[in-house]
């Protein structure tokens, strides 16, 4: 059976009544089960993807920091927890949650174009952004700590620290530039196919059910 919105006085007599959360676990079956994957290939994969690409982003940027202090292995998996693991993790989940569920409950409810600016504004700065501030304090810190590289003090020599980070940044800001573009063009292309996957396979869905009520088979519900 297909999901649909309506007002109370709007609900015919055998409607069945069910929560967000129902209808949610609903439509995951309906995804999960779909017998054809590439008509649903965006709904199950999209945010491992945009996932993947915030923890290698977040990688990238660590590695850049952590090789030009010369860190070695000190303090690797302390900074690569924060650093490649949460973003990855929160990329995912903000992607389910403020994305995917509006799309899932309500696909004729949202703008696509506000949908896919919202999803590539978490991407980048979930996946770019938050790497980007996190990794030189991480790495910074574990260079005074190991004596690996000759830091400025940050209480005493402020300017000298942020001289320091603008010199081991600027090599990789055409990169980042480059990431932030790569990373906003595929969200927003990824949001969109899972917005239009989602109308077709509800589209489906009504056919089915049509096409039940007419040779009058009955339907079975499962929330």
């Amino acid at each position: 059976m297909a999901l649909s919105r309506a007002k109370p006085d709007e609900l015919p007599k055998d409607a069945v009544v069910i929560t967000e959360d129902q209808a949610l676990k609903y439509q995951w079956k309906i995804i999960t089960a779909w017998d054809k994957v590439g008509d649903v290939w965006s709904l199950r994969y999209a945010p491992g993807v945009l996932s993947a690409m915030a923890a290698a982003t977040g990688a990238y940027i660590n590695n850049h920091y952590r090789t030009k202090l010369r860190l070695g292995g000190h303090g690797r998996l302390s900074s690569y927890l924060p650093i490649v693991a949460v973003p990855a993790i929160f990329t995912m989940l903000t992607h389910k949650f403020f994305i995917q569920r509006p799309i899932l409950l309500n696909p004729l409810g949202q703008c696509p174009a506000c949908l896919q600016v919202r999803s590539a504004a978490f991407q980048t700065s979930l996946g770019v952004v938050y790497p980007t501030i996190l990794a030189p304090f991480a790495a910074f810190m574990f260079a005074t700590r190991c004596y690996t590289y000759r830091m400025p003090s940050v209480t005493e020599n402020p300017r000298e620290v942020f001289m320091l980070w603008r010199k081991l940044t600027r090599p990789i800001v055409p990169a980042l530039g480059a990431i932030i573009c790569v990373q906003a063009l595929i969200t927003m292309f990824l949001t969109g196919l899972e917005d239009k996957q989602n109308f077709q396979m509800m589209l489906r869905m009504k056919e089915i059910e049509h096409e039940l009520e007419e040779n009058h088979m009955p339907q079975r519900f499962d929330f």
